[in-house]
């Protein structure tokens, strides 16, 4: 969506909204994501609030326009990072995702690639995440996916072409119903 006033036809409402900036990492930090919005006409009144909040918190911003996506609920959300480090290489970073992620920093990292048995390993040591094997009775997520996610996100990782990614928020849907990348966000590497 380029404008606020182009909301595109045949959506399936709720649908989120997310500012687009290459400017911006963390949209939700100036307010540029709105979740549950249930109609057009709602689509449109958020985007014309949103791009004057986001403006005037982010003057510097460059703003490109806005991405549409129909909500996701899951049983949990998960971050999947990596970067490069100058001495040690690329390490793949996994933990409990969303907005608190960096709060919480409850994450495990790892020198990159790993294979899907060492993502599981690293997926067992973040606390965040222990419930989604099934902890007390509550839903099993799918750990499956979560751990191929992290081993794709790894082998990026190795490629020389690319800095550092991020996916925040990965939502962990149930045992077998996969995970769907909510936002994410790719730095080239320097040429």
């Amino acid at each position: 969506m380029a404008k606020p006033d182009a909301a595109p036809e045949g959506l399936r409402y709720p649908v989120a909204l997310k500012i687009l900036s290459p400017d911006l990492a963390h949209k939700t930090e100036v307010g540029g994501v709105a979740l549950n919005i249930a109609d057009a006409a709602a689509l449109k009144a958020e985007a014309t609030t949103m791009l004057a909040r986001v403006t005037s918190r982010a003057p510097a911003a460059r703003i490109t326009g806005f991405l549409v996506q129909p909500m996701v609920k899951g049983l949990a959300e998960a971050i999947i990072g990596f970067r490069r480090d100058p001495e040690a290489g690329p390490i793949i970073l996994v933990g409990a995702g969303g907005i608190m992620a960096e709060l919480h920093r409850d994450t495990a990292l790892r020198l990159a690639p790993v294979d899907e048995a060492e993502a599981r390993a690293m997926i067992a040591e973040v606390k965040g995440l222990k419930p989604l094997a099934g902890w007390r009775g509550l839903p099993r997520g799918d750990l499956d996916a979560l751990a191929k996610a992290v081993v794709a996100a790894s082998r990026l990782a190795a490629l020389p072409g690319v800095a550092e990614a991020e996916i925040n928020p990965l939502i962990i849907h149930a045992e077998g119903q996969g995970v769907t990348v909510a936002d994410a966000w790719v730095v080239p590497a320097s040429p």
